[in-house]
């Protein structure tokens, strides 16, 4: 299927959807961010991509206690204290496998710094339009105004694939399984409780 037909089907699928369908959280979030472009996107660790939306704030993460177990490295590390500009709203790209298309074609993907980074700036001031999951395949794909599509899909059966980090504090995490969590940001993952995504909000899953 072309890039461009698939990419209006989802669009549409998203914007067109009937109003007696319950909105999920996933759907819930990212409405709040349709229309906000987002800025300093950037490779991380790895393979992974970080996307700020919103105005900028400055995070202050303050010296910490050295770890008994952490290396010389890691301690001088923690005795800093490190000044970082992100957006109200993060996301993060994390444990998954993940492409960016546009103009249909594949312009960049996890595999290697060079395809990261020419990833992140096809992305980069682009306007987030909509984001459609399926919860049997556990994928799920950003969708953008100038035509970018990015989709990540599991590379195993439990990691957490993005997490999207929100000016309330509470962080939306979706993982391979197709579970999701929706919980304050200073809370371990195992405290709080996973759940099933309802259904998939777009007829993009029955396509793919």
């Amino acid at each position: 299927m072309p890039f461009a037909r698939s990419f209006s089907g989802a669009l549409a699928a998203y914007c067109g959807r009937s109003p007696d369908i319950t909105m999920n959280q996933i759907q819930r979030s990212f409405a709040k961010l349709r229309g906000k472009p987002c800025w300093g996107v950037t490779r991380g660790f790895g393979t992974f991509l970080t996307l700020e939306f919103g105005e900028p704030t400055h995070v202050v993460r303050e010296p910490r206690p050295p770890s008994p177990s952490g290396s010389r490295a890691v301690n001088r590390l923690l005795a800093r204290r490190t000044i970082t500009v992100r957006g109200r709203w993060h996301l993060w790209i994390h444990c998954c496998e993940w492409i960016v298309r546009a103009r249909d074609r594949v312009v960049g993907d996890w595999t290697t710094n060079r395809r990261i980074d020419r990833a992140a700036r096809e992305l980069n001031g682009q306007k987030l339009l909509g984001v459609t999951t399926n919860s049997r395949g556990a994928r799920t794909r950003f969708l953008f105004d100038l035509g970018a599509e990015l989709e990540t899909k599991p590379y195993d059966r439990r990691s957490e694939q993005w997490s999207l980090y929100e000016p309330t504090g509470r962080v939306l995490t979706f993982r391979a399984d197709g579970m999701y969590q929706y919980a304050p940001g200073d809370r371990s993952p195992a405290e709080s409780r996973w759940r099933k995504l309802q259904r998939a909000n777009s007829d993009w899953s029955r396509r793919r």
